[in-house]
């Protein structure tokens, strides 16, 4: 084989294995905006308090800094419970306190949950 027919089949190669990879993670990821509205904490707190708590929780967890991560893990519980909507969430976010599912975030003791959707709600605010 020649040299030139190698360059071209090994850049065609790579190149039909690099676009449904790119596509895959640059296309808009879509999901229910209330996973990102974590509701018992808004009665306390304000947005910026919400943004600021998502944001030190993605940097105590850098396996869940991105959009697409954490809207699939805030679905995925949802979809354990069967619901799809708020009270789904209440429900996830009451077992992770049963079963210690917690961290302590900017000295407050959040449910996984309550923590992963401030930080959808943190990464949603900086768009």
């Amino acid at each position: 084989m020649k040299r030139r027919n190698f360059i071209l089949i090994g850049t065609a190669g790579i190149a039909a294995a690099a676009l449904p990879a790119a596509f895959y993670f640059f296309r808009k990821i879509e999901y229910d905006p209330k996973l990102a509205e974590p509701q018992s904490l808004s009665l306390i707190w304000d947005n910026e308090t919400i943004a600021a708590v998502g944001k030190q929780y993605r940097i105590q967890t850098p396996g869940e800094e991105s959009e697409r991560t954490l809207a699939k893990l805030l679905s995925a519980g949802k979809q354990d419970l069967g619901g799809t909507d708020t009270a789904a969430i209440e429900a996830q976010i009451q077992q992770d306190f049963k079963a210690g599912n917690t961290v302590i975030v900017d000295g407050w003791i959040l449910s996984v949950t309550e923590a992963r959707q401030c930080a959808l709600f943190s990464i949603i605010e900086t768009k």
